[in-house]
């Protein structure tokens, strides 16, 4: 797996790319419709995933509301717990910007300003891709997934 993620743009010791997609659901009405309606006013559910290079899942989180920041649900998940307890040694995860930089989740640089910093935001940028391709597959293989969900 890290050799895989090596191979994309030669970042090392990367384990998983991680980020969040929105799955469309019909308003579910009640005192807390509103939790589920995301920063583009859709009502959504916020499912988070780490995908390996080539594109499977490894990690899925999907029962936070639309309206849940990805970083939120990264700070309350079991996998982030199981990395500070070192269970994943000297590895990381890659993130887009929605999520905080941290001892083993790698963001892009908002502005980078020399070579070594261009480099770093462009292998990283191009070595989380397979998470964002993931969504594509799974969102193609399963429509509803785009389409929304009807809770009744």
């Amino acid at each position: 797996m890290v050799q895989e993620f090596f191979n994309i743009r030669a970042f090392p010791r990367v384990i998983g790319a991680i980020d969040c997609t929105h799955v469309r659901i019909r308003n579910p009405g009640g005192d807390h419709a509103e939790h589920f309606r995301n920063r583009k006013s859709f009502f959504s559910i916020n499912v988070q995933t780490v995908s390996d290079a080539n594109r499977r899942i490894q990690s899925i989180v999907a029962r936070w509301p639309g309206s849940a920041h990805d970083s939120t649900i990264f700070r309350h998940s079991r996998l982030r717990a199981r990395f500070e307890n070192n269970e994943f040694g000297n590895f990381f995860l890659l993130g887009d910007a929605g999520y905080p930089i941290g001892r083993f989740l790698l963001t892009p640089l908002r502005d980078p300003r020399n070579a070594v910093e261009i480099a770093y935001h462009n292998a990283q940028t191009q070595s989380r891709k397979p998470v964002e391709c993931s969504y594509g597959i799974w969102k193609r293989r399963f429509p509803i997934l785009a389409l929304g969900i009807n809770f009744e």
